[in-house]
């Protein structure tokens, strides 16, 4: 076997040149960083029609959220048993009558410099009645901000296996809320959707974008629990 000549200072080494097969393959781009991941089942579903859209065709009013009427929405956001901060704001509000109540609808936003994040899909009416602090959620949840309130049991194992209604003081009006029909129809349900009462309004969010078919799943919620406490006075 012939040993090659040394090499020359400056020469090129010995040996074909590098192909394009020779170069270190590229690393990953650099992603931005993500301050909220999404659920695999969120990302996987199919686009649905734009709740402003829905709302055009049935004549009710849209907002940007930053319309004087929608100054109390952020008063409705803090009250809110999710986790949420002063960059989480109100965007493409609409309202409109359901039946006798009048409803609202809106995602919550969190923006943050060039970041916008789609978080929540939230839809409240009034209440006539002034109620406690209360949270109706389903059993699996965590919620926010719960120190000193207690859970009202229903009486049916099935439903208080599900759902949870934790108040912050024990009355008739806060367990009407657990009449037959309201457990129906969330037993009915996906088990997604977080209510609470906070700003004279009873309110309903699920982690998801707002498109009509949830606003109509959310207005029947509200429907029920707002005659329920009808019939209670």
């Amino acid at each position: 076997m012939t040993t090659p000549p040394p090499q020359e200072p400056g020469q090129p080494p010995l040996g074909p040149a590098p192909g394009p097969e020779d170069q270190p393959a590229p690393g990953p781009r650099p992603q931005r960083r993500r301050w909220f991941s999404m659920p695999d089942w969120w990302t996987e579903q199919p686009e649905a029609p734009a709740l402003t859209e829905w709302a055009q065709s049935h004549r009710w009013s849209i907002s940007d959220g930053d319309a004087a009427e929608d100054a109390g929405l952020v008063d409705l956001i803090g009250s809110a048993p999710m986790r949420l901060d002063g960059y989480h704001h109100a965007r493409g509000v609409v309202r409109g009558q359901v039946g006798s109540w009048r409803m609202t609808a809106f995602e919550i936003v969190y923006e943050r410099g060039r970041d916008q994040v789609r978080r929540y899909a939230v839809t409240a009416a009034p209440s006539l009645l002034p109620l406690p602090t209360l949270r109706l959620v389903p059993a699996r949840f965590w919620s926010h901000k719960t120190g000193g309130m207690v859970a009202l049991p229903s009486g049916d194992q099935v439903f208080d296996s599900r759902w949870s209604l934790l108040v912050s003081e024990d009355s008739t009006i806060a367990r009407s809320l657990l009449a037959e029909p309201v457990r129906a129809l969330l037993l009915a349900g996906e088990d997604r959707d977080e209510i609470w009462y906070g700003a004279g309004h009873l309110a309903i969010a699920r982690t998801d974008n707002h498109y009509p078919d949830l606003l109509d799943w959310h207005t029947q919620v509200l429907s029920t629990l707002l005659a329920a406490l009808s019939f209670s006075n």
